[in-house]
């Protein structure tokens, strides 16, 4: 009686690439978390701009006036804001619209949305960093709106003199984290596992 034949051996996947299921999950659920993402920037942005539409130039001015007529003086950043509300709200509309697109595009499998997510994790990655310098600048405005605590452009008082290297320290920490997760998921999108959805989904014809 001849001993049955071995069973082949189940294939075993290269070390840091991941298994089938799990870069097919792994695509899905980035697609949707950006879908989520990108309509909530869209619709918020949407709401912000129609409350900015609603004030009347006029309107903004008289609140301008009333909190800057008082004791305490009106932050320069903080009036900035205020008369550039829609500039503001159009603005997160733009950033916001990309991840909505890029995420059905992920959806979709399309090569280009795997790209394009790469690009834009890449853009944002550099422009967290850029945002470290305004770190400064938007505590000294913080500042200045506490009564007696300090003018603008003055230096900071001596029992206050940690917290801007605090802030400083604190907001590079966070970039660092974002810039390893979006490392790690721009890492992800480039293995062979994830491109190969992509390649497959550009392959096979197309109904839409």
């Amino acid at each position: 009686m001849n001993a049955p034949s071995p069973l082949p051996a189940s294939p075993t996947p290269s070390p840091g690439m991941p298994p089938g299921d799990g870069a097919r999950g792994f695509v899905t659920g980035l697609a949707w978390i950006s879908i989520a993402m990108g309509a909530l920037g869209v619709g918020s942005g949407l709401l912000e701009l129609l409350a900015a539409q609603a004030s009347t130039a006029e309107g903004v001015q008289q609140l301008l006036g009333a909190l800057g007529g008082g004791a305490l003086a009106l932050p320069p950043m903080l009036r900035w804001t205020l008369e550039h509300s829609v500039e503001i709200s159009l603005a997160g509309i733009v950033l916001s619209a990309p991840m909505l697109w890029l995420g059905w595009g992920l959806l979709r499998r399309r090569e280009w949305g795997r790209v394009g997510f790469i690009v834009f994790l890449a853009i944002g990655t550099l422009l967290t960093f850029g945002l470290i310098w305004l770190v400064p600048e938007v505590l000294d405005q913080t500042l200045s709106m506490q009564l007696d605590l300090q003018a603008p452009g003055q230096p900071l008082p001596p029992e206050l003199a940690g917290v801007e290297d605090a802030a400083m320290v604190m907001s590079l920490a966070v970039a660092l984290v974002l810039a390893a997760l979006h490392g790690a998921i721009i890492w992800t999108l480039c293995t062979p596992a994830v491109r190969g959805q992509f390649a497959a989904a550009g392959a096979a014809p197309r109904g839409d």
